[in-house]
């Protein structure tokens, strides 16, 4: 008996070490005054993610989207350059044994007031980011589960997701129809995502594809060859096993919970497009053309806050 009881906390200490519960929750910002949308076809709600000092890119975003009298609700979104340092030294994954050990990463102390600091991931109870994860990229991250969580508590079915750099290049009502061709052919419970271009393109406006998953200490995929999937499903639209990219996005409830959820068990560890292909039963598509897109030139703040070159 009591060898039975020893096996048993040893499984449940083991399986702590990979599926926690990060409580993000508590880290996340709400969604108040959330106003009557205009959206398309088969979307319950329109989020575009939007730092307060970046009102120029919103209102460009919102111009464009007007036209095609779509209106999104704005979300304000969390200033990682701006997060109590505290805080952030608390949101990455607490190393624990027993966890892949000789990656590089990435952490922050409330001593050094902010800096990252580098290192190979080896120090237990200490928690880690991923290589040169910046602060920018953890406040896009709690941006995105914040509307996640928001969406998932107001019951919505479907959302789009968009950040303030987008580029629309046809008609997005074209989406209404593209949903509706995932809900025939897989069913509605059966498919996650949808972005909204074919890929991600760099400042050359080159196509820049991703067949791979970056390395987590506490997960690994079950089928990492998934990752290289370009299957295509009609004229319109391919499946995919991974992408770079979350400045457009349809997303179904399925999808919401999964992204959250995984996070929630793992930890941030990645920027969040990085994240979003993991979880092990995610079901990802991308139009064949672009409809809605980003700019390449457009401002960002992921890696420094330039906004505030702006201020001087």
């Amino acid at each position: 008996m009591l060898q039975k009881i020893t096996f048993f906390l040893f499984f449940l200490s083991l399986s702590s070490l990979i599926y926690g519960d990060y409580h993000i929750h508590k880290y996340l910002k709400p969604c108040p005054d959330k106003n009557s949308v205009k959206t398309i076809e088969g979307v319950d709600f329109i989020y575009m993610i939007n730092l307060d000092e970046r009102p120029e890119k919103f209102a460009e975003s919102l111009k464009a989207l007007q036209d095609y009298n779509i209106n999104p609700y704005r979300f304000s979104a969390v200033n990682g350059w701006d997060f109590p340092i505290e805080q952030v030294a608390k949101l990455g994954i607490i190393f624990e044994d027993g966890m892949k050990i000789g990656l590089k990463g990435t952490f922050y102390i409330p001593e050094k007031k902010g800096k990252e600091t580098h290192d190979i991931i080896h120090e237990i109870g200490k928690p880690y980011f991923t290589h040169q994860f910046s602060r920018g990229a953890l406040g896009c991250c709690l941006s995105h589960l914040s509307v996640l969580k928001d969406a998932i508590d107001s019951g919505y079915e479907t959302i789009w997701v968009m950040e303030d750099d987008i580029d629309i290049k046809n008609d997005p009502h074209i989406l209404s129809r593209y949903i509706n061709d995932l809900d025939v052919i897989y069913g509605k419970d059966n498919w996650d995502i949808l972005f909204t271009d074919p890929d991600t393109k760099n400042k050359r406006n080159e196509y820049v594809p991703c067949y791979s998953c970056a390395p987590r200490p506490n997960f690994t995929p079950k089928n990492p060859k998934r990752f290289q999937q370009r299957r295509n499903i009609n004229i319109d639209l391919r499946q995919i096993g991974a992408r770079y990219g979350t400045y457009s996005m349809i997303i179904r409830r399925s999808g919401m919970k999964k992204i959250y959820n995984f996070i929630n068990d793992y930890g941030i560890f990645l920027p969040i497009d990085m994240e979003i292909p993991l979880p092990n039963d995610i079901k990802l598509f991308a139009t064949k053309k672009e409809i809605v897109s980003h700019k390449t030139n457009a401002a960002t703040d992921n890696s420094c806050p330039f906004y505030k070159n702006k201020k001087q």
